[in-house]
């Protein structure tokens, strides 16, 4: 018999995640914990994230710490970086995965495309596009520097086609312009990237979750699993084998792509 392939290993590998407070923060940690990765897990929400590494370590994952961090603030990046060096010595992976969302909107997230405020698509802007900008600038540099390294950039459905605009009235469920925009944002400076620094090791792609179950029903559900080739919204836990591909040597030779976890509905 052939010796357990070493393929998605990542014993040792140390990564930080943002939004570690929110809903797939932890689902990341998780992917990566179960290949062997220690995990910093990040939000500007502390005792959000700090309640969900708390959740964690109850269910036996003991290599997930906690950290501050607004991703809309460069220094506010440099520290992470520098606390998780102090703590780690290396960071190999990162998740750029804090955004607004549903689940954590902007004041004003559910107002129509003509009467959508400034101060709204720029809150948007900030966080979901610049401050992966800020993430993959400040610790890409200690890639870079280290020669190695994985990004992992969490793009959306609707930085790849636009949202479906008939699935949501009367749900109470919105998507804004400025999600969509800068979710665009996130999978074209994903590309701008792998092909700046494949050459000097650093791989740089982005990960597409479709539309994730979170306790949704009523009309919205009933619409989206019409549309969706599979019938269903995703469960949380489909983006783990996706995220553990992308951080690992799995995906050696896997620069500047957007996987797609969406059961079929950009196919269609």
């Amino acid at each position: 018999m052939s010796e357990k392939s070493t393929l998605f290993d990542l014993t040792d590998k140390v990564a930080i995640i943002t939004g570690g407070g929110g809903l797939l923060g932890a689902e990341h940690a998780i992917a990566l914990m179960d290949q062997g990765a220690k995990v910093v897990l990040a939000d500007k929400n502390t005792e959000a994230c700090q309640k969900a590494v708390a959740i964690l370590a109850e269910s036996g994952y003991k290599q997930v710490f906690s950290a501050s961090c607004d991703v809309t603030s460069k220094e506010s990046w440099e520290n992470l970086l520098s606390q998780t060096l102090a703590d780690f010595g290396r960071v190999d992976i990162l998740i750029n995965n804090a955004g607004f969302t549903n689940q954590s909107k902007s004041k004003n997230y559910d107002a129509t495309f003509e009467n959508f405020p400034l101060e709204d698509w720029n809150n948007i802007m900030n966080v979901n596009l610049t401050g992966t900008f800020l993430g993959c600038q400040v610790v890409g540099k200690h890639l870079l520097e280290q020669g190695k390294g994985s990004i992992i950039n969490i793009a959306s459905l609707y930085g790849v086609v636009s949202p479906n605009h008939k699935i949501y009235p009367g749900t109470g469920i919105s998507q804004p312009v400025a999600y969509s925009v800068s979710k665009h944002g996130v999978v074209a400076l994903t590309k701008y990237l792998a092909t700046l620094w494949a050459e000097k090791g650093v791989r740089v792609n982005s990960l597409t979750p479709g539309g994730i179950f979170n306790g949704h029903q009523g009309l919205f559900l009933e619409r989206f699993e019409q549309l969706n080739p599979i019938g269903r919204m995703s469960d949380k836990t489909e983006l783990r084998g996706g995220i553990v591909y992308l951080a690992s040597d799995a995906s050696s030779h896997v620069v500047g792509h957007n996987l797609i976890i969406d059961g079929g509905w950009t196919a269609w």
